[in-house]
This record gives C-alpha cells, structure tokens and sequence, in this order.
C-alpha cells in the first residue's frame, strides 16, 4: 500500500499503470515500487541518480479471507489477529463495501447501541418500507404493521462486559429468560472498529475504517458455513462495491444495514457530542469511549493498545449467541486443520458421556 499522491507533481496513482516494477503514474511515468521507492523517471537525463533520492510513504499490507489488511502504524508492525472468522475453511466467504459520508465513531457508537433495533429496524424500518408502496397500499401496510406490533419485541434489559479483544453486548428480550444466548452469550464489538454478528450458520465481521474526520470505508465479510455434506468449494472470493445512496439522493434505507447507515449519516459529518443527553440504555456507549480514552492513553504514554499481537497463539474463536459451531471434527470443516481443539471438547464432553453410558 502506498500514499496515492505521485512525489513528482501530486499526480494521484491510482489512475496509473501497473507495471512488473511498480506502478508508472500517468502524468509523467515516473514508477514507484510496493517500498515507495521511486524506480523510474523518464523524463531525467540518462545515469541521473536523482529517482534513488525519492520516495513516497508505503505500509505492509496482508492478503486474508478476501480482504487487504494495511498496517498503517509504527515498526515494527504487528501480527493480523487470527480472528475464527478469517481462518476457518471449508466456508463460502464474499465481501461487500461502502464508503459513509460520516465519522467512524458514529457507525461504532451504534454497535453498543442495542435499544435502536425495535425503532430504528422494525418501527422506522417499517414505515420506510410503507413508503416504497404505492400510494393506495400504505394505509393497508401501516394497519398491519401496527397490528404485527411495529416496534416488535423490546429490550428488557442491556448488559455489557469488557473481556479481553473489547467489549461483550447482552440483551434480554420481552418474553425470554437469562438463559437465551443474546443474553447468556452476546456478540462482541471488537477494538477499535469491527463488530462481529452471526445467526446459525451466518457470520460476519463489520469492519469501519477511518478515510478521514468525514469519511468512513465499511467493509463487511460475510461467511456461510455450509451444512453437513454440502458439496460445496469457492475458488476466489467476490467482492461488491455497494452505493449508499439512490439514484434521487435518498439513502437505501430498505434492508437493515442501510438503515444503520441511515442513522450514522443523518447525525451529520461528524456528531456533536458535546450535547449529547445520554441515557440509562447508552452504558454501552459510555463504556466503549471509556475504552477508547483509556487506549489512547497508553499509545500517548507509548505503550502498545488493545489487539496489538506480537505471538501466534493460534485461532481467537470468538463468543457469538445463536450460532452453529463449525465443528472441529467435520471433514472438511473450518477447523479441520486445528486439532488442539478436539481434546480440549473431548474433555468437556468425558464426563457427561460417562455418565450416559453408565
């Protein structure tokens, strides 16, 4: 990865040619190399030694799970968490992205924030889907909806746990007991800018990527894992660059991850905090900035933050409720190659085995 402005006359790269050396600008065809070294300059008289005098900023970058991962920090740079999701096998995997006219934060700030669902996704979510009717069906759509309960099931409670890559989020819904998994279990948000979900078979990481103060790049990696005996392989993993905004200037509010971004755009470029009233269901909030201080704080002091790895300590499986465990034993499997798990399970399972057989 290297800056996109040529050293020469600021020429941006990315509309230049790849070549076996580097990559030529089109202004002038001066070539620089992954290091940022300048390799080529046409233009300067023949021995000139001047191209070794010039280079541009570049970082290491890493290829995994379809995604180009950057290191944009101080050397030396730091191992890719091995996060399950980037390492199982066996799995179908595709990426989508869209760049967000807002702060990063403000796309976080809405992962601890699980109070939004019955409002933002199944009240808002429902009257915008009211909307795309034609005009004589609406009616009929808005008494069903209210019927079906717009709102739907409620948060009785939120709960959130600081545990060792970030937070945990809990909730309760209306009708459930503590032994639920969204409650039992949750999902984590990671530090500082991936929330993990998944139902059953269905996972996926959010990642929110700073561009600037302004401007945020949302990738998401989705993984299937498919079901027993699938006869199932992927030979390269596509990638879908999504608008987030209609043809008319009105944001794609109709599925519910353009409804989160709808509520990330509509708080403005960047949100005022400094009038925020929050309330006794944004502990969540309140927690992660309490995190994001915190972490700041050690780089000032010159430490390391949160999820800076300098060890392979293998696999980072990751709690997630309601999710179908790969399997460690399927042939095939995403952890067909990471057998130190089978007798760690084959501990746990011993006992009850042994009593069942008695």
């Amino acid at each position: 990865l290297i800056e996109p402005s040529c050293a020469h006359r600021k020429a941006n790269l990315s509309y230049g040619i790849p070549e076996e050396n580097g990559i030529r600008c089109a202004y002038h065809g001066w070539i620089f190399n992954e290091t940022g070294q300048c390799m080529d300059q046409p233009s300067e008289p023949e021995g000139s030694k001047f191209k070794d005098k010039v280079r541009i900023k570049a970082y290491p970058v890493q290829e995994k799970a379809g995604i180009v991962w950057a290191y944009m920090g101080p050397s030396p740079a730091p191992m890719l968490p091995r996060w399950d999701l980037l390492e199982w096998e066996g799995v179908e995997r595709w990426v989508v992205a869209m760049e967000l006219p807002c702060n990063w934060l403000q796309c976080m700030d809405n992962s601890l924030d699980p109070v939004h669902f019955e409002w933002l996704h199944n009240y808002w979510g429902s009257y915008v889907l009211g909307m795309e009717k034609p005009p004589e069906e609406r009616e009929a759509w808005k008494q069903q909806m209210q019927g079906d309960g717009m709102r739907g099931r409620h948060e009785v409670k939120v709960g959130f746990d600081r545990f060792e890559y970030g937070v945990i989020k809990r909730r309760l819904m209306q009708g459930d007991t503590e032994e639920n998994e969204w409650w039992r279990i949750g999902h984590p948000v990671l530090f500082p800018n991936i929330l993990r979900v998944g139902q059953q078979r269905n996972h996926g990481f959010q990642m929110r990527t700073p561009i600037d103060d302004t401007h945020t790049y949302h990738i998401v990696l989705r993984v299937r894992v498919p079901e027993i005996g699938e006869d199932f392989e992927q030979a390269e993993i596509p990638y879908k660059y999504e608008n987030v905004f209609k043809n008319d200037g009105r944001i794609r509010a109709d599925w519910v991850l353009g409804q989160d971004q709808a509520a990330w755009i509509m708080q403005g470029p960047i949100s005022d905090r400094t009038t925020e009233a929050l309330g006794v269901t944004d502990v969540g909030i309140i927690l992660y900035r309490k995190v994001l201080e915190e972490q700041m704080q050690i780089v000032e002091d010159g430490g390391e933050p949160m999820n800076v790895h300098r060890e392979d300590n293998g696999v980072i499986v990751l709690p997630q409720e309601h999710s179908y465990y790969p399997g460690y034993d399927v042939t095939g499997g995403p952890f067909r190659d990471k057998p130190n798990l089978k007798p760690l399970i084959e501990a746990q399972l011993a006992p009850e085995i042994d009593a069942n057989f008695a």
